[in-house]
């Protein structure tokens, strides 16, 4: 059973006003309220918390001393209720709230908060909440309402899902230095069907895997593909090794300390007129779309466009 609370909004509202303005009268009038009305809810909240509140005189009304920590109290009650109205206000207005978003986990770091802090700055009113999880596990969070929005690798082959491109990062093949393709910086699909690819089994081993597959169909080869019980990071020491080749995102290289960039080498490769990319955006669904996380998108496109 959901018990009323004792004390009244609009009484602490009045007691208040009655301290402030010195008399009932002057209450009344701040409030725009009949000076009966106010004198009944002081009569009747002294009536229910047993004691007396306020002295009248004819001078005016002043506070018992139980009335001054009374008004203490109610006056900060009222002071939090404002600033509850005003948060949830602001919620419903985009301006203040939550936002949950899902990272896949073979994003590289530093993109997401490249994008989303200039919103951030915008509005401080907003706070940020991460969850770093695989492909699938970020796409179920999102289905079920856990977050907000997703920064995935696209395509999300999802048909009840909306995504916005955000950025591109070039895919690169890293070969041993004593490669036959090693002398040069550049290499294309075709040059690739006789290489054993080596990928992690992983998000980004999966995305690497399926591009590759789906670039080779086009160059007409069957590529061989060998899929480790490691992180795609990892990948780098089985190419040094000799164990075969692998893809990456270019944004990955970053991560890697010189000693070992240098005992390969890293080739750009060309898909028709340009390079290969990997492509990341945002992902959402409508059904869950919150006001806050809409004006994020709005921002986001405005961004992309410029």
């Amino acid at each position: 059973m959901v018990r009323h609370p004792p004390l009244d909004l609009r009484e602490l509202q009045c007691v208040c006003a009655i301290a402030l303005q010195g008399s009932i009268h002057g209450a009344a009038r701040a409030l725009n309220s009949k000076q009966s009305a106010v004198s009944r809810s002081l009569r009747l909240l002294e009536e229910r918390v047993g004691i007396q509140l306020f002295r009248r005189t004819s001078s005016g009304t002043t506070p018992t001393p139980v009335g001054e920590a009374f008004l203490r109290q109610a006056e900060a009650l009222l002071h939090d209720t404002n600033a509850l109205y005003e948060y949830t206000r602001r919620c419903a207005l985009g301006e203040s709230g939550i936002v949950s978003i899902g990272i896949q986990s073979n994003v590289p770091p530093g993109r997401v908060s490249a994008f989303i802090e200039p919103y951030r700055i915008l509005y401080p009113g907003i706070s940020f909440i991460y969850r770093d999880v695989s492909k699938r596990d970020v796409i179920s969070a999102l289905f079920d309402g856990i977050v907000d929005l997703v920064i995935i690798a696209l395509p999300l082959n999802e048909s009840c899902a909306a995504t916005l491109p955000l950025w591109s990062d070039r895919i690169v093949a890293v070969t041993p230095t004593n490669h036959p393709l090693a002398s040069s910086v550049t290499t294309c699909w075709s040059d690739l069907r006789e290489e054993t690819f080596v990928f992690g089994n992983d998000d980004t081993g999966e995305d690497m895997s399926t591009l590759l597959k789906r670039k080779a169909s086009i160059a007409g080869f069957l590529p061989t593909v060998c899929r480790e019980e490691i992180i795609s990071l990892r990948t780098i020491a089985l190419v040094i090794n000799g164990h075969g080749i692998t893809l990456m995102p270019a944004g990955w290289l970053a991560f890697f300390p010189g000693t070992i960039l240098e005992q390969v080498t890293v080739l750009e490769v060309r898909d028709g007129d340009g390079f290969s990319h990997l492509d990341y955006g945002i992902g959402w669904r409508d059904r869950n779309l919150s006001t806050v996380a809409h004006k994020i998108l709005v921002f986001l496109g405005k961004q992309n466009l410029e």
